[in-house]
């Protein structure tokens, strides 16, 4: 005959064992090391002692207590991810902005940190190439848009979301014909000279959400084709404005903003339009009951960088951190966003040789005014968020992504993936060839940068 109350206990165990054995099936094939299954193990075994002996009134409430559930969730995929890419943003770049901000950043808050080597088929890399990795899985020469080195065109991990269902989105403060944008839904053999031709690819795509510079490459007057494709794409069913706030509060299905005629202006006179763009394309998108995926850049980085400008830089880094905590409330809302921020490049040679974090203060140097061969930060937060910790590879960036999203890889990527993997670099990497600038021009306006002259190096040295 059971004591007073035995039942209680074994009625409250009998309940935890048989539900932990219950979500143990549920997550697949399991041993006895797992834990859901101990516990309910120990449960059952708690029961049998139960059964044959006598236990005080007073230690049942303690023996239910002590059955304590310790079940380690099973390694999840994320449904929607966020990729977030301060463009010519290093650790140097970081850094400056989290001493001008009093020591804190949203950067902080991402659990997973890395480094990412970011060569192209050059050692110092250009953002089209760069871009182009991350969002194909195959290096490529400087200045092409998601084509490869013979000029085939490389399928982007955008096109392949597009193709499953997802809902895909871009946001820039460059135009969205610039060279990292671009290279997420455009295939151009080179950057320079292409907006028209990048627009109007654009609509060929399914792309949810547009948002940056260049409206005018969407203007019949600006084209040679005379195309209005502003009014196509409100015939297709996109809100299409020049601000986020015109809007309002309403998240339309599709949108396009386009806030500049060409590239947008800095911080100062941009205002707060990246972190804005961020928080409501993330509430567009999310109307996909299938996910999303989502770039987000912070272009100017990189022009700081190129002018030698801390100020310019500490702005934009700032801007782009507040628009990296804007995915993360989202993202820690949700719990099914997997948010990854990093660069394509190093801009600027950049270091801090003097300063003040009691007064936010940067004293920043530059070695050059273009990209280094530098490795990149890497921040993850989310549901596969540890599949970017450690050093990779730019082009890890697509091949995890797509294997956490379930996206189907090309084969010929898949293969030339395996083959870099067993024999090492890609035969068309040529990591000698360092003196870029001549294929490249010096024109700053196109994104490439410029070099000081030896006069100009030898003024700069004399300030």
């Amino acid at each position: 005959m059971l004591h007073k109350g035995y039942g209680l206990v074994l009625a409250t165990l009998s309940f935890v064992a048989i539900a932990l054995t219950t979500m143990a099936v549920k997550v697949g094939t399991v041993d006895a090391s797992d834990t859901s299954v101990r516990v309910a193990q120990n449960s059952v075994e708690h029961i049998n002692m139960v059964e044959n002996e006598e236990i005080p009134k007073e230690e049942i409430r303690t023996r239910i207590d002590t059955v304590k559930v310790e079940v380690q969730p099973t390694p999840a995929r994320p449904k929607n991810i966020i990729l977030m890419i301060g463009d010519g943003m290093g650790i140097t770049h970081i850094t400056a902005a989290t001493i001008a901000n009093k020591n804190k950043l949203h950067l902080e808050r991402l659990t997973t940190v890395g480094l990412m080597k970011t060569f192209s088929n050059q050692l110092i890399t250009d953002s089209a190439a760069s871009a182009t990795a991350m969002a194909t899985g195959k290096k490529t020469y400087n200045g092409a848009i998601a084509m490869d080195s013979k000029g085939n065109k490389l399928k982007t991990i955008v096109e392949i979301a597009e193709k499953k269902g997802l809902a895909t989105g871009i946001v820039t403060t460059s135009s969205v014909t610039h060279a990292t944008p671009a290279s997420f839904y455009s295939h151009q053999p080179k950057r320079s000279r292409i907006n028209r031709e990048v627009s109007a690819e654009f609509m060929t795509k399914k792309i949810e959400v547009l948002m940056g510079g260049g409206k005018r490459y969407f203007l019949s007057k600006h084209r040679k084709d005379k195309r209005d494709l502003i009014k196509e794409l409100e015939k297709n069913g996109y809100t299409v404005v020049d601000d986020v706030d015109d809007v309002g509060a309403k998240v339309p299905r599709k949108m396009v903003c386009l806030i500049a005629d060409m590239q947008p202006k800095g911080y100062r006179q941009r205002g707060d339009f990246l972190p804005k763009a961020t928080d409501k394309a993330t509430k567009i998108l999310d109307r996909d009951k299938d996910g999303f995926f989502m770039v987000v850049e912070g272009a100017q980085i990189d022009w700081g960088g190129h002018s030698r400008n801390s100020k310019f830089i500490i702005n934009e880094m700032l801007d782009f951190d507040r628009s990296v905590g804007k995915a993360l409330d989202f993202a820690e809302a949700d719990g099914e966003t997997l948010v990854i921020v990093t660069s394509d490049h190093e801009t600027g040679g950049y270091s801090i040789n003097e300063g003040s974090l009691k007064k936010g203060e940067v004293g920043g140097k530059f070695t050059d005014d273009y990209h280094t061969a530098t490795m990149v930060p890497l921040y993850a937060y989310g549901p596969g968020a540890e599949a970017f910790s450690g050093t990779i590879d730019n082009t890890d960036i697509f091949f995890k992504s797509c294997k956490l999203l379930d996206l189907e890889i090309p084969a010929d990527i898949l293969e030339a993936r395996k083959k870099i993997d067993r024999e090492g670099l890609d035969a068309t990497t040529k990591l000698d060839s360092t003196d870029i600038m001549e294929a490249h021009g010096t024109d700053f306006g196109s994104g490439y940068g410029r070099r000081f002259s030896k006069e100009k190096n030898e003024k700069e040295k004399k300030k």
